[in-house]
């Protein structure tokens, strides 16, 4: 199954070789190679805590943690820039990003054991059931534009976390097709509007200087969730589905409630900042 993706990586990568692109100023941004190795150690015994229980590992990941935010804070070219993480709007939507990739994740790790083996369903049966969570993930983003535009940032994504949190209840309660299929539509429709919103709000809020790292930090909490959400998900299924599952509801609440600190209406305003004193001045969309 994974060899399946050997031959189109191998395709897009020689076509992204091939084309050519204008030179631009080499950057004199250095990486932080120290800060990224003590995040790693402090997310990965996070992971084994969540898993194992507290062991000689989460002690080793508390001390890398406090490392990692004694060295960002005396870093020439600190990992994470200090104009991002100060930004309530773009470290709420990281946040919800991560919450939301974790209850999705989570919810989908378990609802494998409850289609194949609590309900007998085999995986081909199980796809069928699971569809629509693929049908309206897609369906979701074009009319998330439509919603940031009407409702503002801040609306659509709240919203869209509860609706992420219901579809996990529904599915903690399904025994019958159609309230599967509902379940995962909820799903689906929760989840891609989360994803397109958070990522608008980052995108938007982060001054011009940092928006690689921007984009950067958005792929990492798109990450790290999916690790989380299982990792919590794994331990609690010895008390059958409908605990984890009660339990990445829960997350996807926290969510919700993380949401309440993005913007109102998601404008420029990090790029603007960045830009003052009129010597860039780029038309922005409305």
């Amino acid at each position: 199954m994974f060899f399946v993706n050997v031959v189109p990586a191998l395709v897009f990568g020689v076509l992204a070789l091939a084309v050519r692109q204008p030179r631009r100023p080499a950057s004199r941004t250095a990486l932080d190679l120290p800060g990224a190795l003590l995040l790693a150690v402090a997310l990965a015994c996070l992971v084994h805590t969540l898993v194992s229980g507290w062991t000689a590992a989460s002690a080793l990941g508390l001390v890398a943690a406090a490392l990692f935010v004694w060295h960002e804070r005396r870093a020439v070219s600190p990992l994470l820039p200090p104009d991002l993480i100060r930004s309530p709007a773009v470290g709420s939507a990281l946040g919800i990003l991560v919450t939301a990739s974790a209850a999705l994740s989570g919810t989908l790790f378990v609802g494998t054991y409850v289609l194949q083996d609590g309900l007998g369903l085999d995986p081909f049966q199980s796809a069928l059931r699971s569809l629509p969570l693929a049908v309206l993930m897609v369906a979701a983003a074009p009319m998330c534009a439509v919603l940031l535009r009407r409702a503002g940032a801040r609306r659509t994504t709240v919203g869209a976390m509860a609706v992420l949190a219901l579809g996990i209840l529904v599915l903690a309660g399904a025994s019958d097709t159609l309230a599967l299929c509902t379940g995962f539509a909820l799903l689906g429709a929760g989840f891609g509007t989360v994803m397109v919103a958070a990522t608008h709000v980052v995108v938007r809020q982060a001054a011009v200087a940092s928006a690689g790292v921007a984009g950067g930090l958005q792929q990492t909490a798109m990450n790290i969730g999916p690790t989380v959400g299982v990792a919590v998900a794994t331990p609690l299924m010895g008390f059958g589905p409908g605990l984890p599952l009660a339990v990445l509801a829960v997350v996807a609440s926290a969510g919700a409630v993380v949401g309440l600190a993005l913007p109102v209406r998601s404008d420029t305003s990090g790029v603007n900042r960045a830009r003052r004193g009129g010597r860039i001045r780029i038309p922005t969309r409305p």
